[in-house]
């Protein structure tokens, strides 16, 4: 894996959220109030679902990314393809050498598309089943639906997941441009909800979707780096703050956690002599995007200093599981 990484740009997908700037502000300020969706399900006896959640937000795809056939793309797919249209790409995509690689967390990643296909294929016969829900399903929707429409050759795959499947993508796309299988990547998650996921929805946070991309090629120059990332567990994750912390030279300017636990988060913030910022409570379970928003969260809170600045990215799962990376302009 590269010592570091350059981010060359960010698209994002998200409620009440435009840009870099605007998701700093979100990180910082107070939650915003959820609008209350109400979920039904049609043709059973089930009755609807009232739930605040953040969104519903519209993918607004841009005229890169093609408009035929978008009617059969399913959502989340939809939102991943609109942030990811929005970020640049190296100036060889769309030719025959294109290395570019698409890497992608999500926590379903296609499921209920590949529920379709084989309920279809099972009662019909197989020539009748939707030739798009094909790149949409077998958990590998969002980074399919990029590559293909924005003709990007180079290796795509999906991570799924907890929160820590956000940090692991770009750890991925970090080892793709160090190993030369990809010249850049365009690495990125997203989230939906819907009547489905909200089964397993948590009542102290708040539902959200969304998607963000970013644009990460080899080092050169000033700007913001991704650097260290790490897979660990907690006990371990936490001493590496706290003695972080300790030393002047070492100490991170700020800490970007993506939990469900918002005790974890209130422990790890007690006493630190720099600010903690908590992806969940400020734009809600995005589940595998927890992780993945962490790291954009730090870059925008990069962006957004007035001198060079380190932050640190930290996503956490239930068991423990843990993941980080640091975040630095200059």
């Amino acid at each position: 894996m590269p010592a570091s990484v350059a981010v060359r740009g960010a698209g994002l997908r998200l409620s009440e959220v435009e840009d870099l700037a605007a998701l700093a502000r979100r990180l910082s300020d107070a939650p915003a109030p959820a609008a209350v969706r109400r979920f039904a399900a049609p043709d059973t006896v089930l009755a609807p679902v009232e739930r605040g959640v953040y969104g519903p937000v519209e993918p607004r795809l841009p005229a890169r990314a093609g408009s035929r056939g978008l009617r059969s793309v399913p959502h989340e797919s939809l939102l991943a393809l609109a942030s990811a249209a929005d970020t640049p790409t190296r100036p060889e995509a769309r030719t025959p050498d294109d290395t570019t690689a698409v890497v992608w967390a999500s926590s379903t990643a296609g499921l209920p598309e590949y529920a379709t296909v084989c309920a279809e294929a099972s009662t019909l016969d197989p020539g009748f089943v939707a030739p798009a829900l094909g790149p949409a399903s077998a958990y590998n929707g969002p980074a399919a639906t990029v590559s293909i429409r924005l003709g990007l050759a180079g290796p795509n795959l999906t991570l799924t997941g907890g929160a820590t499947a956000g940090i692991s993508a770009i750890a991925e796309a970090m080892r793709l441009i160090a190993t030369g299988d990809a010249s850049a990547a365009l690495v990125g998650a997203s989230a939906t909800v819907t009547r489905w996921s909200l089964t397993a929805a948590h009542d102290h946070l708040t539902p959200a979707e969304g998607a963000a991309c970013l644009a990460l090629e080899p080092s050169a120059g000033p700007g913001i780096q991704l650097r260290e990332c790490q897979r660990t567990d907690l006990v371990h994750a936490t001493a590496r703050v706290i003695q972080a912390a300790a030393r002047p030279e070492t100490r991170p300017d700020g800490l970007v956690i993506s939990t469900l636990d918002a005790g974890l988060v209130d422990a790890l913030a007690s006493g630190q002599p720099f600010p903690v910022w908590h992806v969940e409570r400020s734009l809600g379970d995005l589940g595998a995007a927890g992780g993945f928003l962490a790291v954009v969260g730090a870059a925008a809170l990069c962006a957004a200093a007035t001198s060079p600045t380190k932050i640190l990215a930290l996503a956490v799962e239930p068991c423990g599981s843990t993941a980080s990376l640091e975040v630095s302009s200059s």
